[in-house]
């Protein structure tokens, strides 16, 4: 479903959103604002005390979620109510330790029961055949990150264990905001798409409508975290500021000649 949703978008941005921030029922009305503003599907954060991969907006808005008293019994007595409104791929960015608390299998079990239609761990093990058979065994997709330092012959076995889209992380480092893209992305994106069936979506460092008309030139989608989560928590309305900044990004840079 996840391939097919990106597939079909004439656009298809990807909005990330940090669960519990500023609660949970903000949470849901956010998604409903991101659907209705176009996206192809939405990323769920679950907020996590370490988050390696974060730059300082994600680790600001997973700290935040955590000091308002996030627990992922709450989380996980929400997703059947939002999955059933938004029919769109409700997709889980979880660190590993969150999703291992209760036994890995048994909270992939308890996403998927609650609509989410694939999972992303940022920190994966290297061997993770192991947890590609838990998801699959489940029916959620593993979707799998790929940065731009990966050899091709690692890149090829990510690829083999990888459902729903490929993760191309478009810089080295930390997720944020970067004022322009990285020399040799497209390349990066190519190669990728020579080795899979799956959609490659683009992701880390893309902050304005520009930068996303520039990647759906080469890939199948874009992912948007930060940007849209600095928008939320400086708003007195955060769904309301969701939706406005993604609609900004799905609609694209307008033309010459449109008004």
């Amino acid at each position: 479903m996840i391939a097919q949703a990106i597939r079909n978008h004439p656009r298809a941005v990807i909005p990330y959103v940090t669960a519990g921030l500023p609660d949970l029922d903000s949470t849901g009305r956010i998604l409903s604002a991101l659907k209705d503003a176009g996206a192809a599907a939405i990323e769920i954060g679950i907020p996590f005390s370490d988050p390696m991969a974060d730059g300082p907006v994600l680790q600001k808005a997973s700290h935040l979620a955590l000091q308002a008293g996030f627990r992922m019994d709450d989380l996980f007595g929400r997703l059947g109510q939002w999955s059933a409104k938004i029919d769109i791929p409700l997709i889980v960015m979880s660190y590993i330790n969150p999703l291992m608390r209760r036994g890995l299998h048994d909270t992939l079990a308890r996403l998927k029961d609650g609509g989410v239609k694939g999972v992303i761990i940022p920190d994966l093990p290297v061997e993770a055949k192991g947890i590609h058979a838990d998801c699959a065994a489940v029916g959620i997709d593993l979707i799998r990150l790929v940065a731009p330092t990966t050899v091709p012959e690692r890149t090829r076995e990510i690829l083999a264990q990888c459902g729903g889209f490929v993760y191309a992380v478009a810089v080295k480092g930390v997720t944020g905001q970067r004022a322009s893209l990285p020399e040799g992305l497209q390349g990066q994106v190519a190669f990728l798409k020579a080795n899979t069936e799956l959609p490659v979506c683009v992701g880390f460092g893309v902050s304005k409508a520009s930068q996303v008309d520039e990647l759906l030139g080469f890939a199948d989608g874009v992912i948007v975290g930060s940007y849209l989560m600095d928008e939320v928590m400086k708003a007195s309305d955060p769904a309301a500021a969701a939706g406005r900044a993604l609609r900004i990004l799905v609609n694209g840079v307008p033309r010459s000649g449109q008004g």
